[in-house]
């Protein structure tokens, strides 16, 4: 049977699709841990795919989710161009990464390790396919206490803490290359939407308005806050290279 998302996971989806100065957003954060040829995970509708094409042209880019739905719609999308390969890939299957033929330099993964039963498992089996000195890029939802009904509809397993995120990467060999928080202002929606509220999905009218407010509160976040608060946590693991 092939693996889908749940209807609060596309819908999520198809909200940050649209949300393009969220979405140019998290990509600035991202961007700059990358490097030669990239395995994405997770592509979904291409959201983030577009742009590394435009951003690392002569890289080899792989492009991968688990919903054959959307692999196809990649494919549809990129067929004209040589430098990119699709694959249906699911995370947390290790004969999946047999499917990957060619040398990758990095592999970054937005929202989707919460998604892994076994989180540890799936990083040794990134940590796998990466040379020396590769690496590998999550954002991960942070804060326990905020696990809520939106979680559980979104078929999350956990949240994280930041300490949860040292010990499973050292438990599969990386180090710790960078590590902070991102979008502080979500904190506080979901919060209220999933935890008190017990709301089951994604709020369309609340990623309109974050998407309206990013420029300030890109500032706010660089600046001020200095990425020390917010709703994820950015993560960027490297293999060893000694």
């Amino acid at each position: 049977m092939a693996t889908r998302y749940s209807d609060a996971g596309y819908e999520i989806i198809d909200c940050i699709h649209v949300a393009q100065r969220f979405v140019s957003w998290m990509y600035a954060v991202v961007r700059p841990h990358l490097y030669g040829n990239i395995l994405e995970i997770g592509s979904g509708r291409g959201t983030y795919s577009e742009r590394l094409t435009r951003d690392f042209p002569g890289s080899k880019l792989i492009f991968s989710d688990i919903d054959p739905d959307y692999v196809r719609q990649l494919r549809q999308k990129f067929r004209s161009n040589k430098d990119v390969t699709v694959l249906l890939l699911d995370m947390g299957k290790p004969a999946d990464y047999g499917k990957i033929r060619q040398r990758v330099d990095s592999v970054f993964a937005l929202n989707v390790l919460e998604h892994i039963k076994d989180d540890v498992a799936a990083l040794k089996h990134i940590y796998g396919i990466l040379p020396k000195n590769g690496r590998c890029v999550i954002l991960v939802p942070a804060h326990k206490m905020l696990y809520n009904t939106i979680d559980v509809a979104l078929r999350h397993y956990r949240r994280y803490s930041k300490r949860e995120v040292v010990e499973k990467a050292k438990l599969a060999n990386f180090r710790i290359r960078h590590l902070s928080y991102f979008n502080f202002v979500a904190v506080l929606g979901w919060f209220v939407n999933g935890n008190l509220m017990r709301k089951k999905v994604f709020s369309y009218t609340g990623m309109q308005t974050l998407n309206a407010l990013v420029p300030v509160l890109q500032f706010i976040e660089k600046h001020i806050l200095r990425n020390s608060f917010g709703i994820s946590i950015l993560a960027v693991l490297e293999k060893p290279g000694d």
